[in-house]
């Protein structure tokens, strides 16, 4: 059974769209360079 996610890895064709998506499910921006982005969940999310 599934205890939680440490990390995932999703392939996107558009990376500046798929920022704002992200950013509006409440994920925390980290960084990000040309090809690839980080994002972490907000401490007050983790349950």
């Amino acid at each position: 059974m599934i205890e939680g996610i440490f990390e995932a890895h999703l392939p996107v064709k558009n990376l500046d769209v798929s920022l704002e998506f992200y950013k509006k499910l409440g994920l925390e921006f980290a960084w990000r360079d040309e090809e690839t982005a980080f994002f972490g969940l907000k401490k007050e999310k983790v349950g």
